[in-house]
């Protein structure tokens, strides 16, 4: 994490994320797989540790938030990664903050912060069983915050900041410097394109040149390989049949013989 943080870029997304904090104990980040929003949870527990001394609680269900809290020390940081499913919606982690929200009102009241991250698509498919009534500041877009709206400066700096930190070998940087403003001014380019980007590790078969670079920070094979990899069974063929279907589904679904026999065998 130490180095990571180096590699850090203080954006106006964190900025924001800041100020939600500071006004109203409470933020919610959403973006992409990979966007930042862990890097920039991970600067708001330390910047709470440093102004108000508060200890941070790192969490993965919602119910532990009130069974830790503390009155008696209200300026406790809780922490929040993947608050509705890591790669999917978990439709009984919703239930579990609905049950708790109530409680939460009253714990800002009182001093503690909260910082939760979500998957975009996993928020955007959550909110419509959050209740908001229970807790209304989940409906201000103050402090909902999308960290993938990143300025062209912003893009550069980190992909400066992850290359110059980074393990590629200084021949490796010389031969793709001349690429570089393509990769950070694509709009496909997030900070985990910058991260692998300066890792051999993915770029071992990369042919460095225009079009290999741009379908590095486009297609995102590896980032995606990664991402199917965390789903379960019943995403992996959902995405299947769509797939087999070219991209439009029905519903409710027939399965065609051929389809169902598919579908077994990725069981399988």
């Amino acid at each position: 994490m130490r180095e990571d943080l180096a590699k850090v870029v203080v954006t106006d997304a964190y900025r924001r994320a800041v100020d939600a904090i500071n006004k109203h104990s409470f933020v919610l980040l959403i973006g992409e797989p990979a966007a930042g929003k862990t890097t920039i949870a991970s600067l708001l527990a330390m910047a709470a540790l440093d102004q108000w001394n508060a200890p941070t609680l790192k969490l993965d269900d919602p119910g532990k938030v009130a069974e830790h809290w503390n009155p008696d020390e209200p300026s406790q940081f809780f922490w929040l990664d993947d608050a509705f499913g890591v790669t999917q919606y978990e439709d009984f982690l919703v239930h579990r903050w609905n049950h708790i929200l109530p409680q939460i009102r009253p714990m800002l009241r009182k001093g503690a912060k909260i910082v939760m991250t979500s998957r975009d698509y996993i928020y955007n498919r959550a909110r419509r069983d959050l209740k908001g009534s229970a807790f209304p500041l989940l409906k201000e877009s103050q402090v909902v915050i999308d960290v993938h709206d990143l300025s062209a400066d912003e893009k550069r700096q980190i992909l400066y900041n992850h290359l110059k930190l980074g393990k590629q070998p200084h021949s490796f940087r010389v031969d793709i410097k001349p690429y570089l403003e393509g990769v950070a001014s694509h709009p496909r380019f997030i900070p985990e394109t910058a991260r692998r980007l300066a890792d051999p590790l993915f770029t071992r078969d990369l042919f460095i040149d225009q079009y290999y670079v741009g379908q590095f920070v486009e297609r995102r094979e590896q980032l995606l390989q990664d991402i199917l990899q965390g789903l379960d069974t019943d995403s992996k063929a959902a995405l299947a049949l769509i797939y087999m279907r070219n991209g439009h589904l029905e519903s409710p679904v027939e399965l065609q013989p051929s389809e169902a026999h598919a579908l077994e065998r990725l069981e399988g």
